[in-house]
């Protein structure tokens, strides 16, 4: 049985945390207020204020504050909770996003085609922007793609890329890349084997995403070491289930030369074209 959050006090002087939403290994992630703007926000409250949380904390900083973009969850706010002098502990605040994961998305039941189409779309126009600025997330998986329904006649859900407490910047990608880090089913063979990442990386994760999508199936389950190590064995098998035009994009995505994998530009056109073609079948 988990242990109940430790009770966080008013961070800031503005943000009173009410809920605690999600439980990581290093962070915890709480529903709180603004009582300034009267708005909810998400608080990201680190473990602990040690040297590995910290300079973790002013990494995560320094990539989000710098994002600006439709399809990535904003920061709003940063500091560190020194309530407990001798355990001070950073932390953020975050754009609150109602919807689901696309993770909560597929355990409640299958996407259409198109569903997954305009996903597609969306991550990658996303992880185009997220490149273009130098930063490579490192860990893109259906827990970290958030599904939001503005709930308005016109409007459709759309995804939006959360969570870049492990991205780090291309330009200097060694900086914070000891080890291996992310979601093991996730992982690049390249992160596997604790290479330099490329934005490819993310690239071959998203693949394994939309393969999931289509099949339902976690395509390398296992422990966290069986699913790592098994994809240095074999590529993803992409089954008939998955429509020809995804099945070429996915197997293009997913190819074991980072180097002669699609950008995210290349994926995002690739979809849209794809959804294009789609609705042209469609009956009138």
């Amino acid at each position: 049985m988990s242990k109940p959050a430790p009770p966080v006090p008013l961070l800031l002087g503005r943000y009173r945390p009410k809920r605690l939403l999600a439980r990581g290994g290093t962070s915890m992630v709480f529903r709180a207020r603004d009582e300034n703007l009267g708005r909810d926000v998400a608080v990201k409250l680190f473990s602990s204020g040690g040297h590995a949380d910290v300079a973790r904390f002013r990494a995560e900083v320094g990539v989000l504050a710098g994002l600006r973009h439709h399809g990535v969850v904003s920061i709003l706010d940063a500091g560190v909770d020194d309530s407990s002098p001798k355990d001070p502990r950073p932390f953020l605040v975050i754009e609150l996003v109602d919807g689901d994961t696309l993770r909560a998305v597929l355990d409640a039941g299958p996407l259409t085609t198109r569903q997954i189409g305009e996903l597609a779309f969306e991550v990658a126009e996303a992880l185009e922007y997220v490149h273009a600025r130098g930063v490579i997330h490192r860990d893109v998986t259906p827990a970290n793609i958030m599904v939001v329904d503005y709930g308005t006649r016109f409007s459709r859900p759309r995804a939006r890329l959360t969570d870049f407490g492990i991205a780090i910047h291309a330009t200097h990608p060694q900086e914070f890349a000891e080890g291996t880090f992310g979601t093991a089913a996730y992982l690049s063979p390249e992160q596997v084997r604790s290479e330099t990442l490329t934005p490819a990386s993310d690239i071959y994760s998203l693949g394994l995403v939309l393969l999931e999508c289509f099949t339902r199936t976690v395509t390398f389950p296992g422990t966290p070491v069986e699913s790592a190590l098994s994809r240095l064995d074999r590529d993803p098998e992409t089954p008939e289930v998955v429509p020809p035009r995804w099945r070429a994009l996915i197997q293009s995505m997913t190819l074991a030369d980072a180097s002669r994998r699609p950008s995210a530009a290349d994926v995002a056109t690739a979809a849209r074209e794809a959804l294009r073609a789609d609705r042209e079948l469609e009956p009138a």
